[in-house]
């Protein structure tokens, strides 16, 4: 019997290895797609899955103002320049305020005047008062002694009536010598109140005036100057404006994300390729309006979550007004380790024995 030999078919090539290159290729495009799945999900989603977030540089602010209508007679710092707290920065002059002082004056000493002549009256009815008390007590006595000799005839009945008479005068006299002692006194105590009262506001408008001297109330840096020499200045109108020394970052977190942000986080302030360590010292428990520079065009205006970010000791911060942007300075977000922790769950590890050899 003959065997056929066996012959591949024409059409059928035999199995080859792929080459390096196509397995390059496809290395590449499978990681350009990841890639591009990242992008996608980073770009749409990101800003809900990892804490990211810009920011401005700011310190505490503060303002320099009057409390009454001025005019600015001369600025003493410019834009840029470091003050210190309870350093002149604008001297200011104030019609209002000297007229005012001048009027309060001159009410003070009216009523010092009044207050005078007020002491001098309690002062002679001190000294009437015990002449007038032993001037009644005569005439009582006397008025006793014409009753008794009246009921035996001694004297006439017109002298009777004259010592009623004169008794009751001298009761009379000192009863008002003593409702005046009463009023004067009184008087005197609501003079005293108002005088304090008006020297009080003298000394307050005095002070707050200052001479015209306008002082900083906070070290800082002037950060803008908005009014100039020679114009008027209402009053609550700022004259300068001032950032504190201390440097804190203000950022916004959109609301409705995966992961929460809390008080005492580290973070990542970076500016450019600086790049410095912070802590969330406040969250606010409102949403505020993005400032402009953070607004997209063409997009209605949103609000974020507000926070407040301090720079650890001995860390430099960014210029004021720079914008920064924050992350987390955890690399593994926690919303994922929560995740991991509570749907992976790896079987413990079992020591497997090694076979035994067979004898021999």
């Amino acid at each position: 019997m003959r065997f056929l030999k066996h012959r591949p078919l024409a059409q059928v090539l035999p199995n080859e290895s792929r080459s390096r290159r196509l397995i390059v290729i496809r290395w590449l495009y499978l990681a350009t797609v990841l890639a591009g799945a990242i992008w996608l999900v980073n770009f749409f989603l990101g800003d809900r899955l990892i804490f990211r977030s810009e920011g401005l540089v700011l310190g505490e602010p503060a303002v320099v103002a009057a409390e009454f209508t001025v005019t600015l007679r001369d600025v003493l710092v410019k834009e840029g320049e470091t003050v210190e707290a309870g350093e002149t920065v604008a001297v200011v002059s104030s019609q209002a305020v000297a007229e005012t002082i001048a009027r309060l004056g001159a009410d003070v000493a009216a009523r010092s005047v009044r207050q005078s002549e007020l002491r001098i009256r309690r002062e002679v009815i001190n000294a009437i008062i015990p002449r007038a008390e032993n001037r009644e007590k005569f005439a009582s006595d006397t008025r006793k002694e014409f009753e008794g000799l009246l009921e035996r005839r001694y004297v006439p009945l017109n002298q009777h009536t004259t010592a009623i008479e004169n008794e009751y005068r001298s009761f009379q006299d000192l009863q008002s010598l003593k409702s005046e002692k009463r009023v004067v006194e009184s008087e005197l105590g609501n003079l005293e109140a108002v005088l304090a009262e008006a020297q009080t506001a003298i000394n307050d408008l005095r002070r707050l005036y200052g001479n015209g001297r306008l002082t900083a109330p906070i070290a800082g840096v002037v950060t803008r100057v908005a009014a100039n020499k020679g114009s008027v200045v209402r009053a609550g109108e700022p004259i300068i404006e001032l950032s504190g020394s201390q440097h804190f970052v203000l950022a916004y977190v959109p609301t409705g994300t995966l992961y929460k942000v809390k008080e005492g986080d580290l973070v990542s302030i970076n500016s450019g390729l600086e790049t410095a360590p912070g802590i969330i010292m406040r969250v606010g428990p409102f949403a505020a309006v993005l400032p402009r520079e953070f607004q997209r065009a063409f997009t209605p205006v949103e609000r974020q979550q507000v926070i407040r970010i301090e720079f650890l000791p001995n860390q430099s911060a960014p210029s004021l007004f720079s914008k920064v942007s924050v992350r987390s300075s955890e690399i593994i977000p926690a919303w994922i380790k929560r995740l991991a922790q509570k749907y992976v769950s790896l079987p413990p590890l079992v020591a497997v024995p090694a076979p035994k050899r067979p004898n021999g």
